[in-house]
């Protein structure tokens, strides 16, 4: 038996948030103020207590689509990937499932998603839970490999690749002090990543400098930028890592710099850079072609959902497919433009 209490991100001190083993980034002081600046809404961190004693927390917010109060650990379209839970001891599915009853008595909420990065889609089911699997592209290394054991999981295309960035002429450098002007090359590129698809970004500039101002003051983020032989920036990259792991966030480039090659050398960069801080495990964020060729492996992980009537589902998955759909609008109107 579980009792949960909502606590404000401020009252919790440092030894608590940070008292847990694989803890990931997203649970993080530092992201979590992200989240909040950039989604809105109230703030929902449960302390988990069993027999009084607190054991942990369930990090969460509460954001209104509809009218309909939504509990998101993360939701979809907060870029993060997963938050869910820090535990100290328990099963974690049995906390969620005592916890979506608290999440609907106190907190008024009708519908719930929580992403654990250790939860199943089977032992979700098993424990009477809803869950749909999401996928991603993770790459394990061991801490001690050399660069030719690293890159001796990539393809050999990919070799070949990286081989030919550094005689193409291109330079790649390590942003010590990503700022807004930072902030601007990569959206700026990233707006014509998505014109070539006839879309438009998922997400606006505010959300880019908000991550960048949030984690630069730590040692959890990586930017990164090429610039051709003349010395204009043609693409840039952003990545963060905490405790084992580390993370692709995003990646831009100008259509006309891709004789460069410099997509695949960013990787190889942020690959080494976060192997030297003793990581061993790349999640490239989702599943795409082209992140095959580092040799990375597919993994799923659980999205439980809890929805307190049956029609909020079908209306859940609507509301994402008219988002993308206004993308493909948006995108056919800067065209027509």
């Amino acid at each position: 038996m579980y009792t949960f209490q909502r606590v404000a991100l401020d009252n919790i001190s440092d030894s608590d948030l940070y008292g847990f083993s694989g803890k990931y980034i997203f649970t993080t002081r530092e992201w979590l103020s992200f989240v909040e600046e950039t989604q809105g809404g109230e703030s929902a961190i449960l302390r988990i207590m069993q027999n009084s004693r607190p054991i942990g927390f369930l990090y969460g917010r509460i954001i209104s689509k509809f009218g309909v109060r939504i509990f998101g650990s993360p939701f979809s379209g907060w870029s993060t990937c997963y938050m869910g839970l820090d535990l100290q001891e328990g099963d974690k599915l049995s906390v969620i499932k005592e916890a979506t009853t608290y999440i609907v008595r106190e907190l008024g909420c009708l519908y719930a998603e929580i992403i654990d990065r250790d939860v199943s889609v089977e032992d979700a089911e098993k424990a009477g839970l809803k869950a749909f699997p999401i996928d991603t592209l993770q790459l394990d290394f061991s801490k001690n490999e050399s660069d030719a054991d690293l890159m001796s999981h990539y393809k050999t295309k990919c070799r070949n690749t990286i081989r030919q960035f550094e005689k193409r002429g291109a330079s790649l450098e390590i942003v010590e002090h990503p700022d807004d002007a930072f902030v601007d090359e990569y959206y700026d590129q990233l707006i014509d990543v998505f014109a070539k698809q006839g879309l438009v970004p998922t997400y606006n500039k505010e959300r880019v400098l908000a991550l960048v101002r949030h984690l630069r003051s730590t040692d959890n983020l990586l930017c990164l930028r090429v610039r051709d032989p003349e010395g204009l920036s043609i693409a840039t990259s952003i990545f963060f890592g905490y405790g084992s792991t580390f993370y692709f966030w995003g990646g831009a480039s100008y259509r006309s710099g891709q004789k460069y090659l410099p997509n695949e050398y960013m990787l190889w960069t942020a690959n080494r850079h976060f192997r030297d801080k003793g990581m061993t495990s790349f999640d490239m964020v989702g599943v795409r072609d082209y992140k095959r060729k580092f040799g990375s492996e597919e993994r799923v992980y659980a999205k439980v959902v809890f929805a307190r009537y049956a029609w909020l589902l079908p209306l859940r998955d609507l509301a994402q497919k008219c988002f993308f759909l206004l993308l493909r609008l948006k995108g056919f109107i800067q065209r027509k433009r």
